[in-house]
């Protein structure tokens, strides 16, 4: 009975404690808030003891308090998505751009502050926290154009790193994002396994040299027995197969370097090239019961690397008879086109085939890159085709477009520029 009598007692003593803190919380709002209206009152000069101004002045502290409240929430949510923000493994910068053309940062999260050249960023222009000439012009392009941009490039600060970097429109007028995403690991990868390849397709070249020897001297021998002859020469098939695939990342290096050779243009006629193509192929279509139409205008001509160029036409039309020759029902067809338009010599083919599907297309130019890996065993090759046709096309200011839909064909179109005779010349 005793403890029960003490367990009473210490509960009415708590709960006077809780009621007294509450009343003492409340008559201190309550005063809080009166002196909070003596002042609003004062400051606009108003009678408090009116009941009408009373009133309006009750209404307008409950707005001021919700605009608090507000604020509070606000502040609170900021601070939220600023914490969110500074968690990202990519660079987040927000700038603004006013009339005088200048760039200011207004925020910038964790990771991109590390490529910054100064703590003191907010309010800064640009080009006075970033030491990147590319991103600056990439980021005043985007405000000019009012078009959201992407673009790879290199900082130097504070150690060497590659980025990928987008510029995007916001909902606010006058403001980009900038996201930075770290493609550096990337970057050293591909480098290392194209010095590799490269290595690799030199040390490569004389055994395969020397096979190619044997096996040529040996298939010449008379009366060779038709059982040994059938599988020698298989293999000098795939001997040849793999020549000119080194051959062909030999190509790469000395495609990107672009000096020598590559440099050497000259000005000729493009359309008997293109037509060489034609003829080549033409056996090919019909070996392939692919059916094959050309519409090439006469003497077109232009300032290019002529063997390069018709690379370019070779590799695509390769890859047009081997993906249409896919293509189990339907129409099997190829168009090769060469015209003239608005001072630009297009150079189109199209298929049949079984196309691209839309997802793969920003990545059908990559080196190595295969669009359906499980094809490599119906269509051999490295993926490097189209890499060298676009690498020729960059070193040529000619541009390249794709147009493709899974299982309804592709278009390929090459855009040259046009210069005259006298224009090469200056």
């Amino acid at each position: 009975m005793v403890n029960i009598y003490i367990i009473v007692i210490l509960l009415l003593i708590i709960t006077n404690i809780l009621f007294i803190y509450a009343y003492s919380k409340k008559r201190k709002e309550e005063k809080a808030h009166q002196r909070f209206k003596n002042e609003i009152a004062k400051s606009i000069n108003i009678n408090i003891k009116n009941p009408v101004d009373d009133f309006l002045l009750h209404q307008l502290t409950l707005y001021i308090k919700n605009l608090e409240e507000k604020y509070k929430s606000e502040k609170y949510k900021r601070r939220n998505i600023f914490s969110i923000l500074d968690t990202l493994s990519e660079g987040i910068i927000l700038v603004s751009y006013n009339q005088n053309e200048i760039i200011r940062v207004d925020f910038a999260n964790s990771f991109a502050k590390n490529i910054f050249t100064t703590e003191n960023f907010v309010g800064r222009s640009l080009t006075e926290v970033v030491d990147n000439h590319n991103l600056i012009e990439l980021t005043l392009k985007s405000f000019k154009t009012n078009k959201d941009l992407e673009e790879e490039t290199s900082f130097y600060y504070p150690e060497k790193k590659y980025f990928r970097c987008q510029v995007k429109s916001i909902n606010v007028e006058n403001y980009r994002v900038i996201i930075l995403l770290d493609i550096t690991k990337e970057k050293n990868l591909e480098d290392l396994r194209r010095e590799f390849l490269t290595i690799m397709s030199h040390e490569m070249r004389t055994p395969l040299s020397v096979i190619s020897g044997y096996l040529e001297t040996i298939l010449h021998e008379p009366n060779l027995d038709l059982e040994i002859y059938q599988p020698l020469k298989k293999i000098e098939e795939e001997i040849s197969r793999l020549t000119r695939m080194f051959n062909d990342l030999l190509d790469i290096e000395r495609l990107e370097k672009n000096i020598g050779e590559e440099k050497r243009f000259v000005y000729f006629n493009f359309s008997n090239t293109v037509k060489r193509a034609f003829d080549f192929f033409k056996i090919v279509a019909d070996k392939m019961s692919i059916e094959f139409e050309e519409q090439i205008e006469d003497d077109l001509y232009v300032f290019g690397n002529e063997d390069r160029l018709l690379q370019v036409v070779y590799n695509i039309l390769d890859n047009s008879f081997k993906f249409t020759a896919l293509k189990e029902k339907g129409e099997k067809k190829v168009w090769l086109r060469l015209y003239e338009n608005d001072n630009t010599i297009i150079l189109e083919i199209e298929d049949t085939g079984i196309g691209i599907p839309s997802k793969e297309l920003k990545r059908i130019f990559d080196l190595f890159y295969r669009v359906d890996k499980s094809r490599s065993r119906q269509v051999p090759g490295l993926g490097i085709g189209l890499y060298i046709v676009k690498t020729v096309l960059d070193n040529h200011n000619a541009r390249i477009y794709l147009d493709s839909e899974e299982n309804n064909g592709t278009l390929f179109q090459v855009i040259l520029p046009i210069k005259t005779n006298n224009e090469t010349e200056v």
